[in-house]
């Protein structure tokens, strides 16, 4: 076995009649470590075995030093464990100036279980991906996948991504709301998070996401939207996190997710601005506190998030992702959001712009009410039909006319808008899609 020895010299003062001698005999001393490198799975434990030549006794003397410090954990004994994350360092004893090294590499498993629940395991340059055995894709297709979406946020963002994180896909609703708290440990959860259907839970450093619940691309989109949390909570440090409005920080999250999706953006432009037009849409200073934002169910719980992505990307317009990058950093170096603002954007008023927010948003749309499709739906192929600016509540007919004839009775929501898919329960063809309410008659053509 090889071994890792880094000496020092020990000066040794001779006691001679009662006195101390002249002179000072210089014996060499040193660590000696007998592993030479270790590998090991995330979380699995192994013993380095330090020493100090001539059998001297350590005593409280040997320190041991990780780099990096997430690599793992040592206790007194010398057992080191393996972190969460795979990945290579060195774990280092030191004793006095002496020192020895050993290579440590936390390995990509094939296989782990958390809470009961069976994964298939993947390792990708930005992040180990656990994919349920009853989730659908596999671990190095979701890998891929994860490596794809984690570049173009970034990219996105103009963050990079500074370490390691892990994504987590399950199956099953009962294996989310199982591995979610597993994940965080601590991580206590606002009613509304375990009812979500993806989280970033940020004292692990994981994304969570329930496949069970959602189609592959709304998965995909999910997925985008926990990266720019995980990302916007690097640049800004968790202590500061908080700090950050939910407006901002869940719009921009939803503006990423619905970047690949012209029918979501659609969606949201249209609701936020019907809101807006129907005096309903929420302020600003109303979307500030994650807290409250996580409360907010049905809807509502929905709709916000559209709000905030048009206020990101009011924000974004007016300022340049480089105003808002400076903002963020001065929230990192401990500003309030609205210090950093007035120092990173001089020529935009904080308070201003959230007092002009909704007569912006209403001016998104130039006529009201209207009706519009657009291609797609959160299901698969088909087509998207919004009647917006409508009176809230009011009782509503559409029809569709086209290789067969569908009608649907039913309210315009609270926010004015109406909403209905031309998906898989319709057969290919062109439609003409009417919608009568309170004497009006808007007309659409969609097409399945």
């Amino acid at each position: 076995m090889l071994q890792r020895v880094l000496g020092i010299s020990l000066a040794i003062t001779l006691l001679v009649g009662g006195g101390i001698a002249a002179r000072e005999v210089m014996r060499p001393a040193s660590v000696i470590v007998d592993e030479q490198r270790i590998a090991l799975e995330p979380g699995t434990v192994s013993s380095i075995h330090a020493r100090a030549s001539g059998g001297l006794p350590f005593g409280d003397g040997l320190h041991w030093q990780i780099v990096p410090s997430w690599l793992g954990t040592m206790n007194e004994n010398g057992d080191f464990r393996a972190g969460a994350l795979t990945g290579s360092g060195t774990v280092t004893a030191q004793f006095g100036s002496a020192r020895a090294e050993v290579a440590v590499t936390v390995t990509c498993p094939k296989e782990a279980r958390v809470s009961g629940v069976r994964f298939t395991v993947a390792c990708g340059r930005s992040a180990d991906v656990y994919v349920d055995v009853i989730a659908y894709g596999g671990a190095p297709a979701a890998a891929a996948s994860v490596d794809r979406d984690a570049d173009r946020v970034a990219r996105d963002l103009g963050i990079p991504i500074e370490r390691r994180f892990r994504v987590y896909y399950l199956g099953s609703r009962q294996g989310f709301t199982a591995v979610v708290p597993e994940i965080g440990r601590s991580f206590s959860a606002a009613p509304g998070v375990l009812e979500s259907d993806a989280v970033y839970i940020d004292l692990a450093d994981a994304i969570a996401i329930d496949q069970s619940q959602d189609p592959l691309m709304q998965t995909e989109g999910a997925l985008r939207h926990e990266l720019v949390h995980r990302l916007v909570r690097q640049l800004v440090g968790y202590a500061n996190v908080d700090e950050i409005p939910s407006w901002l920080n869940e719009g921009w999250a939803f503006v990423e997710e619905s970047s690949q999706t012209s029918r979501l953006k659609m969606e949201a432009r249209l609701v936020s601005a019907s809101m807006a037009h129907v005096g309903k849409l929420p302020s600003l200073r109303s979307l500030t506190s994650q807290y409250e934002w996580n409360d907010r169910t049905g809807l509502i719980g929905l709709y916000q998030y559209y709000a905030a992505a048009q206020a990101t990307q009011f924000l974004i317009d007016d300022i340049t992702l480089t105003g808002l990058h400076r903002i963020l950093k001065r929230v990192r170096d401990g500003e309030s959001f609205a210090e950093a603002f007035g120092h990173s954007a001089p020529g935009v008023n904080f308070g201003d712009f959230q007092d002009r927010f909704s007569e912006r948003v209403a001016a998104l749309v130039q006529t009201y009410p209207g009706m519009v499709a657009s291609p797609g739906t959160p299901y698969g192929p088909g087509t998207t039909v919004i009647a917006y600016g409508l009176t809230p509540n009011a009782s509503a007919t559409l029809k569709a006319m086209g290789p067969i004839e569908r009608k649907l009775i039913d309210d315009v929501d609270a926010y004015g808008v109406f909403v209905e898919y031309i998906g898989a329960e319709f057969p290919v063809g062109d439609y003409q899609v009417t919608l009568e309410t309170e004497g009006r008659t808007l007309q659409v053509a969609a097409r399945r």
